[in-house]
C-alpha cells in the first residue's frame, strides 16, 4: 500500500528544511499511484525553497573532486580511518564472512578510488559506510571521482588488432560468486 502522499511530502520538505538532502525517487516509490502528484509537489516545492548551505563534508568533497581526488577517499581521511577499519566496520555491519575479508578490502579499495561503479553497489553498502564515517548519505553517493583521462593502447597482433580487456568481474554463472560478489557489483539484485 502506497503512503499518503501528502505525508511524504511534509516529510520530504521537513528533512530538506533541516538541511538533509532527502532522496526524491525513495518518496516517489513509496507514493505509489500518487507519485506523480507527490512529484508535482515536490518541484513547486524545490523551486520556491532557498537552497541549504552545502556541509563541511561537502564543500570538501567538492574540493577533492576539483583537485582530482577521489572524494570517498578524501572523506574517509578526514575522518581519520585506515583503510582496514572502514572494512572491518563493513563486515560487522553487513554480517560477512570474515574469512573473506580480503575480498571485501579489495572491493572497497576499488570503489573508493573510482575504479568500481557506484550503481552497481548495493545501498546497504552504502548505508553501512555512512555510518562508519559519520557522514550522509548524499555526501558518500553524491561525488564520483574524475574518469581517468588516458589514451587507448593496442597493439597489433598479425593482421587483427587486439584491443586490451576490460577487468574481469565475477560472472552470473560463476560458482565462485558470492554474496560480496552481489553486493558490490550486482546493486543488491543478483
Amino acid at each position: 500500500m502506497a503512503d499518503d502522499v501528502y505525508g511524504l511530502f511534509d516529510d520530504y520538505a521537513a528533512r530538506f528544511a533541516r538541511g538533509e538532502r532527502p532522496d526524491a525517487r525513495a518518496y516517489l516509490a513509496r507514493a505509489g499511484d500518487g507519485a506523480e502528484e507527490l512529484a508535482a509537489l515536490i518541484d513547486r516545492y524545490l523551486e520556491a525553497a532557498p537552497a541549504p548551505a552545502p556541509g563541511e563534508d561537502a564543500r570538501a568533497a567538492a574540493a577533492s573532486w576539483l583537485e582530482g581526488e577521489p572524494p570517498l577517499l578524501a572523506l574517509r581521511t578526514r575522518r581519520g580511518l585506515r583503510v582496514d577499519a572502514v572494512v572491518d566496520a563493513l563486515i560487522g555491519t553487513l554480517g560477512l564472512d570474515v574469512g573473506k575479508r580480503t575480498k571485501v578490502k579489495r572491493y572497497y579499495q576499488r570503489l573508493e578510488t573510482g575504479l568500481l561503479e557506484p550503481r552497481r553497489v548495493d545501498q546497504r553498502v552504502f548505508d553501512a559506510l555512512a555510518e562508519t564515517l559519520r557522514a550522509s548519505l548524499a555526501d558518500v553517493r553524491a561525488w564520483r571521482p574524475r574518469p581517468i583521462e588516458a589514451e587507448p593502447a593496442y597493439r597489433l597482433e598479425g593482421d587483427a588488432m587486439m584491443i586490451p580487456s576490460a577487468p574481469v568481474f565475477a560472472d552470473a554463472d560463476d560458482p565462485e560468486r558470492d554474496e560480496i560478489d552481489v553486493l558490490f557489483l550486482d546493486g543488491g539484485n543478483g
